[in-house]
């Protein structure tokens, strides 16, 4: 499977994705989701003073989002700046579903 020119292995797609789900296992992590989803792009300051949670919390709950592969980040400065990563959620999402139907053809009986 290629991904932006890079040759991805099925396995270790499938190993990412407890890290995928476990992000997307906190209702904190699911309302920041929601706020970037609604500003397109927003400082972990923003995003903190929105939520009103302090920027170290923010911060923890990012790092999880992106080892799930569900936000992406970029640095300007002492700026980080943080947006959803739709092509990581995508490819996620496609990996699980491919992962249940090919169980499912493995398991039926003719």
């Amino acid at each position: 499977m290629m991904y932006k020119g890079i040759v991805v292995y099925p396995e270790l797609e499938r190993r990412q994705l407890p890290a995928h789900f476990r992000a997307l296992a906190s209702p904190t992590r699911l309302r920041i989701l929601e706020r970037l989803a609604e500003a397109g792009e927003e400082s972990v300051k923003e995003l903190a003073a929105h939520l009103r949670m302090s920027q170290p919390r923010v911060s923890w709950h990012l790092s999880v989002l992106r080892r799930g592969g569900v936000v992406r980040q970029r640095r300007v400065g002492r700026q980080v700046y943080c947006s959803v990563d739709e092509e990581g959620i995508q490819r996620r999402q496609r990996v699980f579903w491919e992962m249940l139907l090919e169980n499912r053809k493995i398991g039926v009986r003719t």
